[in-house]
């Protein structure tokens, strides 16, 4: 195996609040599926650790090196230097270890496990004394949007959280589903109720490799966090 040609990138692509629709996104997307499948067959146990860790990309990138892995990229038809842009890769990883792992499970509560932990949210107070120190106008925008990226990476996560606990049966069922078919969208909307009971009176617009990406990440955690022993019994 050769490492090191895949390339993740950790800032969020602009695709990531894009509508994904013409055929060479689904392109990418279906390589991007398959791609990941290709890995967690072959490394399962690595893939499952680095996404219960909640491991960002720089954590995937150093101690995670060989689920980077070039062969599954040249077996599934990719180019040399494919990049997934934001949290693709995690995303992608998580989907498949749902397919490979928890495909037959039947989970319908996770009332029994304890709140995730999650990646946290930049530090409102540290990004002011800072900023006001910065006289270059490029490098204040470029900590802003470093600022915007990571309170919706953290905003983000906390919310696939609430959309699995909401609703773990058809959370489940989304992800079993193939991307871009008619079922993935019929999958959709059976959710429409939890993203909007966990959304609150807010609007938020993003993509379904967005959306079913922080669900696969929340229900595989969820599905294999340690249950809580129920109230009387040994």
């Amino acid at each position: 195996m050769r490492a090191g040609a895949l390339l993740i990138a950790i800032a969020l692509s602009s695709s990531a609040t894009a509508k994904t629709s013409s055929k060479e996104e689904k392109a990418t997307r279906k390589l991007m599926h398959d791609y990941a499948r290709c890995v967690v067959k072959g490394q399962g146990d690595r893939a499952s650790e680095a996404i219960i860790a909640n491991s960002n990309n720089a954590t995937i990138s150093k101690q995670y090196a060989s689920l980077i892995d070039d062969d599954c990229l040249t077996r599934t038809g990719g180019s040399v230097t494919m990049r997934f842009g934001g949290d693709l890769y995690r995303y992608a990883l998580a989907d498949a270890l749902v397919s490979a792992r928890l495909a037959s499970t039947n989970d319908t509560s996770f009332s029994d496990r304890l709140p995730l932990a999650h990646l946290p949210a930049p530090d409102r107070a540290a990004f002011d004394e800072e900023i006001v120190t910065i006289k270059s106008k490029r490098k204040r925008g470029e900590l802003e949007e470093s600022f915007a990226k990571g309170t919706v990476v953290a905003w983000l996560s906390r919310y696939g959280e609430c959309i699995v606990r909401h609703d773990p049966v058809k959370a489940r069922l989304w992800l079993l589903t193939p991307p871009d078919g008619p079922e993935e969208i019929s999958r959709i909307n059976d959710l429409r109720p939890a993203f909007s009971a966990c959304l609150g009176n807010g609007t938020m617009t993003f993509n379904r490799v967005t959306m079913r990406g922080t669900v696969a990440i929340n229900y595989y955690r969820l599905a294999m966090a340690t249950r809580l022993p129920q109230v009387g019994t040994q």
